[in-house]
């Protein structure tokens, strides 16, 4: 299974450190960047345009917006595209104003797109016509916007819902689930179909975070 770092703070030094960390690391490829604007949740970090100018290495960014309405940063981020390896832009639907919009304007820019739904958002708010347009689906385990909180069980009902419609529809999206993610639960997370975990506190706060990735990659 694939592990994705996650990177959530409002202080640029940390997360340079944190950058520095990961590119001593072996087997990764993708870092997601977490940008919350305060008003999604009662948090606040750094911007994309504070990432500008760093050494990414061969890495590639998944930007996770948790903001008011991520329609609004498309622009900010692709057009650093030169100098920010975008992979992916991922994005609450909670507080976005159209998915379909959101989708077009990223997927002309040839860049993936994901949805990202809350802990406690209904699969069923995804509209129909997204499924086939979207590369990634993201499912939090836990309350967006914080990282340190434990996974809540009820995502795993939650990601036999989502296979039923990705069946359904027929899409092919990466299922990517993030928060509260360990080594203990991230085998289970992989038996019932999941494609990569977001990691935050599991991987910094591990006296050896190479052997956690290794671990989950294995699995």
């Amino acid at each position: 299974m694939k592990i994705y770092p996650t990177l959530l703070d409002d202080s640029l030094a940390t997360i340079q450190a944190q950058l520095v960390a990961l590119k001593s690391l072996k087997h990764l490829s993708i870092l997601q960047i977490d940008i919350i604007d305060g008003e999604f949740v009662d948090n606040l970090t750094i911007t994309p345009i504070d990432l500008v100018g760093l050494d990414f290495g061969d890495l590639q960014l998944d930007f996770h917006l948790m903001v008011h309405e991520p329609f609004d940063y498309v622009d900010e981020i692709l057009n650093q595209r030169e100098t920010l390896p975008v992979r992916a832009i991922i994005a609450q639907v909670e507080r976005m104003s159209n998915q379909l919009e959101f989708i077009r304007e990223v997927t002309k820019n040839k860049t993936k797109v994901g949805l990202s739904l809350d802990i406690f958002t209904p699969i069923e708010v995804v509209n129909d016509d997204a499924w086939a347009k979207l590369d990634v689906i993201q499912l939090m385990a836990v309350e967006a916007g914080f990282q340190g909180q434990s996974l809540k069980a009820i995502i795993f009902e939650k990601i036999k819902k989502l296979s039923a419609l990705l069946t359904k529809f027929n899409a092919k999206c990466e299922i990517v689930i993030d928060g509260g993610v360990t080594l203990e639960n991230a085998s289970q997370l992989h038996q019932v179909g999941v494609d990569a975990v977001g990691v935050g506190s599991a991987l910094w706060r591990a006296k050896d975070p190479q052997a956690v990735i290794n671990q989950i990659r294995q699995l």
